[in-house]
């Protein structure tokens, strides 16, 4: 509304936009949700669930014609609503229990696919059990890094402190999402990586330098706060 009188807007909101998550929970609890729990699953004869976050989704199916059924009904039902599924987004795959003795009969590896930022994999627990093993992904890693390299990059003549201070926050926030079982090992990763831009960075203030790692491992300064698993039960 400007000055008292409605404007229709038909494009849509712009990337990014904070209202954009609330309208995609509004238009998609009625446009999916809704109708999944109360017309489609009802028809289903095995297991089916739907996990939804804002304009993400998982749907889970025990028997694949019903999963294949739901891809073209749910084609017909975003039509009606003006929406369309990213062909680049939405893929159908074998995943589970049974997905992984199938590969192992047929010498393959079972599929694996990335939600909320988790590359989610056909795993075994420590008792040799299956369980679904989320790692985070590698495009989530990488955006980390690319934002940990812009921040060096600009505040380079800030004083070590200072940079440990802030690196140390960022890693924690970092932690404080990924940090589930079987994750310590991609998080000891990035670590690793933002310390050897750090190290970069502080070697380009000068031109003779004698900031070696055995040199830098040493210092009090240079500590950076070591992964650990935060959520064991998630």
């Amino acid at each position: 509304m400007q000055d008292g009188v409605v404007v229709r807007n038909r494009e849509g909101v712009s990337q990014g936009n904070p209202i954009s998550p609330v309208l995609a929970n509004l238009y998609l609890h009625h446009v999916l949700d809704l109708w999944f729990e109360r017309r489609f699953k009802r028809g289903c004869r095995g297991a089916a669930h739907l996990i939804r976050f804002v304009d993400d989704f998982v749907v889970c199916f025990e028997h694949q014609a019903e999963a294949d059924a739901f891809g073209r009904e749910l084609a017909e039902r975003m039509q009606k609503f003006g929406l369309e599924l990213k062909p680049e987004k939405t893929r159908l795959l074998l995943f589970g229990r049974s997905a992984r003795g199938w590969a192992a009969a047929h010498g393959e590896k079972p599929g694996t696919f990335v939600f909320l930022g988790f590359k989610h994999v056909c795993g075994l627990d420590r008792r040799g059990k299956f369980a679904v093993v989320r790692i985070p992904a590698h495009d989530s890693c990488r955006k980390f890094l690319d934002r940990i390299h812009d921040w060096l990059k600009s505040h380079m003549h800030w004083n070590r402190r200072a940079q440990q201070a802030y690196l140390t926050t960022m890693l924690r926030g970092f932690y404080q999402y990924f940090a589930l079982h079987h994750c310590e090992r991609k998080l000891d990763w990035v670590c690793r990586e933002v310390q050897l831009q750090w190290i970069r960075t502080l070697r380009r203030r000068s031109q003779r330098h004698r900031l070696f790692w055995s040199y830098l491992s040493g210092r009090a300064w240079f500590e950076l706060p070591r992964p650990r698993t935060l959520h064991p039960t998630v």
